[in-house]
């Protein structure tokens, strides 16, 4: 009997044919072999060819990378969209809904970097397509020059607040569950631990770095910015 832990690599498939909902054999059977899965699991296989794993990571909507390090994102739609570091910016004609999009205030915190955000809108806009049918999601005006270019002081911030965490996005993160105000600070969120974010800022205030940590126990609260809309 073979009491051997699944390797890395095996987990990771066992991850990735979870979330695309395919059977080990579909999957395999993409590879070109019905068992292909099986072995890895059961140690038959430790070491597949690179064509064979690249057919595989295809299979599973991801890169051979990220099936052997799990470096870079996970899945190939991730892969596209984090493409550069400008956020995605929303174009008019592709507007949609009422004026129903509420839009929170920013004012600079006392860290330059940082800025309170009050959770009461001071505007509509037209809903962006991107955010038509997402409770709670909502827009906040950036405050700072921390992360220019991605974002100038007056962009709009475009926030979808229930996407999970994930490298390589931009997020705005709260010190504290935003109810009435919030301190708040925009950066890119480049890994995340149980303990800690790891951060970066483009254009950092002077004496501070651009790429850093703070602890979650005080960041409670994580949400993923999806677009932009430019400052007027």
């Amino acid at each position: 009997m073979n009491t051997e832990a699944p390797s890395p690599l095996a987990l990771r498939i066992l991850r990735r044919l979870e979330a695309t909902g395919k059977s080990m054999r579909s999957a395999s059977l993409e590879v070109g072999s019905d068992a292909f899965i099986r072995n890895i699991m059961t140690g038959k296989s430790k070491s597949p060819r690179a064509d064979t794993l690249e057919a595989l990571a295809k299979a599973l909507g991801t890169t051979s990378a990220w099936l052997l390090t799990e470096q870079g994102p996970e899945s190939v739609a991730d892969e596209e969209r984090t493409k550069g570091f400008l956020p995605q910016f929303v174009p008019g004609k592709e507007l949609v809904g009422d004026r129903n999009f509420p839009v929170y205030a920013a004012a600079r915190g006392g860290n330059e970097a940082h800025q309170i955000v009050t959770f009461e809108a001071i505007e509509y806009v037209k809903r962006p397509a991107l955010l038509e049918h997402v409770k709670d999601a909502y827009g906040v005006y950036v405050v700072g020059e921390s992360m220019i270019p991605a974002f100038e002081p007056g962009d709009m911030a475009l926030v979808h607040p229930h996407l999970p965490p994930a490298r390589d996005k931009n997020v705005v993160l709260y010190h504290v569950p935003p109810v009435a105000e919030a301190e708040a600070m925009i950066k890119r969120l480049l890994r995340y631990d149980e303990r800690d974010w790891h951060l970066r800022q483009f254009n950092p205030p002077e004496g501070e770095e651009k790429e850093f940590s703070v602890a979650r126990a005080d960041w409670t609260v994580c949400h993923r910015i999806v677009g932009k809309y430019e400052a007027r």
